[in-house]
């Protein structure tokens, strides 16, 4: 089983117009012997800016998003490592895609292809694809 766990946290406050506190963080999450990480994205807001953002946008998304009384980065960990846990499965990827449900993983939604496949996609849109001939420059 992949057990996934958070390396690290980077969290910064957003300064706007609205009361209260928004911070934007960023999960870094991998194996626990792996040296690089996946970044997940999130929010941390507080019920004044909670309040100020209903009333001037009518509409707040709520994915991503950790709704604190007072901020205390040690209580955002805190709950990332909650989620992690429910978040073990048999592979890495059903695992990131576990975690997305939570936090917005970097990597969502981006599909990846090998050149073939690119080739064939082409080839379907354009009609024949045609690589490209390159031509040496004549010497003077």
């Amino acid at each position: 089983m992949v057990i996934p766990v958070l390396k690290g946290i980077d969290i910064i406050e957003i300064q706007d117009d609205l009361k209260g506190s928004k911070f934007r963080g960023t999960a870094y999450i991998a194996e626990e012997n792996d040296v690089g990480s996946d970044c997940f994205y999130f929010e941390v807001l507080t019920p004044e800016y909670v309040r100020e953002s209903f009333i001037e946008h009518k509409i707040l998304n709520g994915r991503a998003t950790f709704i604190v009384q007072n901020f205390e980065s040690d209580s955002v960990e805190t709950e990332i490592r909650k989620i992690l846990k429910d978040c073990i499965r048999p592979t890495w990827e059903e695992a990131v895609r576990a975690i997305n449900r939570h936090l917005n993983w970097e990597y969502d939604n981006i599909q990846y292809f090998t050149e073939e496949e690119i080739v064939t996609k082409l080839d379907q849109k354009n009609g024949k694809f045609k690589p490209l001939e390159i031509v040496p420059p004549e010497n003077s």
